[in-house]
């Protein structure tokens, strides 16, 4: 019985987990949809590229407004009307690509470069003590709930 509750308690805490970190790659700009970097290099040299916003190797693209563009999917590239994209920068094509920063000043694109965000890093390398002491807490729960039980069980039993 205890086992079982103990095995439930740790795919709930797993679950939780899971769904955390599914919820921060949603929140993180994972909406976005990714595309190749030719397309967007082909997307900037029409005038379509309103801003670009660079964190780590990861660029969100928005556009000027909605338009057909080939999207990866785990199925294979699809067509999709999209305005925000997202794709992966190497640094070193914004800092040897001097004709890429030429283009972005003459399109008039906001380019922003951002520190990535140290947030996820700090969340991951804090989930195994959180799921730790939601472990122990719950065992200890556990074990209280049951001594609670034995002890009115035996003042009913001996009176």
């Amino acid at each position: 019985m205890a086992g079982g509750v103990l095995a439930l308690g740790l795919l709930g805490l797993a679950l939780l987990a899971a769904l955390g970190v599914w919820g921060l790659s949603w929140w993180s700009g994972a909406r976005a949809q990714a595309v190749p970097y030719a397309e967007f290099r082909s997307l900037l040299e029409a005038g379509q590229v309103a801003r670009v916003v660079v964190r780590g190797e990861t660029a969100t693209v928005t556009l000027e407004q909605p338009v057909p563009v080939p999207v990866l999917t785990p199925g294979g590239p699809v067509t999709r009307d999209a305005r925000k994209l997202r794709m992966r920068v190497p640094d070193e094509v914004l800092t040897s690509d001097t004709h890429l920063m030429a283009l972005f000043q003459q399109q008039r694109v906001d380019l922003r470069i951002e520190q990535p965000t140290q947030w996820l890093g700090i969340l991951l390398n804090f989930l195994p003590v959180l799921l730790l002491v939601g472990w122990a807490g719950t065992v200890a729960a556990l074990l209280v709930g049951l001594g609670w039980w034995a002890a009115r069980r035996l003042k009913v039993a001996n009176p």
